[in-house]
């Protein structure tokens, strides 16, 4: 039997599972243990834009012709249908230099990508965008060499 102190602090440290639907109840809540960053505007003469994409391939000729986007500068789902939509900044802040460029993988599962992103060298932040399927897939767009 567990004391009743001992289930509140339990819930206290309980985190998100993989597997996890949030509620829009527990949205607050979980967003609210994470600290906010400065906001900063984007300079005068960069935007984000939004592109379709017929494939990953079209998708990743776009983001690795110069200038390259850098970390932070991309949002890409890629999609069931092969298709991708991508947000993207442009220009670039600061364009990647060769020999990093972006790459797309596609895992079984959230784990197998959240195992592939953890092993050394591991993408810092920005450096991924990851779509998790319906199917239970996961497509991913990442920076590399890390």
């Amino acid at each position: 039997m567990v004391h009743p102190s001992e289930k509140y602090r339990f819930k206290q440290r309980k985190s998100v599972q993989l597997s996890e639907m949030i509620s829009e109840k527990d949205a607050a809540t979980l967003k609210a243990r994470h600290q906010p960053g400065p906001a900063a505007a984007l300079p005068p003469n960069q935007h984000w834009y939004f592109f379709n994409f017929a494939s990953v391939q079209a998708a990743l000729n776009y983001l690795n012709a110069p200038l390259v986007q850098s970390a932070g500068e991309v949002s890409a789902t890629a999609r069931n249908d092969g298709t991708v939509g991508m947000y993207t900044i442009y220009p670039p802040t600061a364009p990647l230099q060769h020999p990093q460029q972006w790459f797309f993988r596609e895992f079984a599962s959230p784990q197998a990508g959240l195992d592939y992103l953890n092993t050394p060298a591991v993408q810092s932040d920005g450096e991924v965008s990851a779509t998790i399927r319906n199917n239970g897939r996961v497509g991913i767009f990442y920076i590399a060499p890390a």
